[in-house]
């Protein structure tokens, strides 16, 4: 796949993958890449650091994933409950998310 490829890092309320109307306000950073194989490398390595920071992570087809610790947590006025925050991990291509399934380097960071 040829095009703009980039990772989007997230800190929020939901998961990454849930891409309500306001996800956006979410993101933290963006960082283009060259090539898929240069994106592929540089998620990795994110995942990796944020491995080490993180008590839990949980992914969705590999393009997306959540890391999380208990503690952190924000409470919501509206709903009168403390919320979980999300730190987030989004692999697109031209805006688009990119089946990585079939990277064995990505599913072996995510064990």
């Amino acid at each position: 796949m040829v095009g703009k490829w980039k990772i989007i890092q997230t800190k929020g309320e939901s998961e990454p993958w849930w891409f309500f109307d306001d996800w956006r306000k979410d993101i933290t950073a963006v960082f283009e890449c060259e090539s898929k194989s240069d994106t592929i490398d540089q998620y990795i390595k994110k995942i990796g650091k944020l491995k080490k920071d993180f008590t839990y992570l949980k992914h969705k087809n590999y393009h997306t994933v959540a890391f999380w610790n208990p503690s952190e947590k924000v409470f919501c006025e509206a709903c009168d409950d403390d919320l979980q925050i999300y730190h987030g991990l989004i692999i697109m291509c031209d805006d688009n998310l990119v089946d990585i399934k079939n990277e064995e380097s990505v599913k072996k960071v995510l064990q």
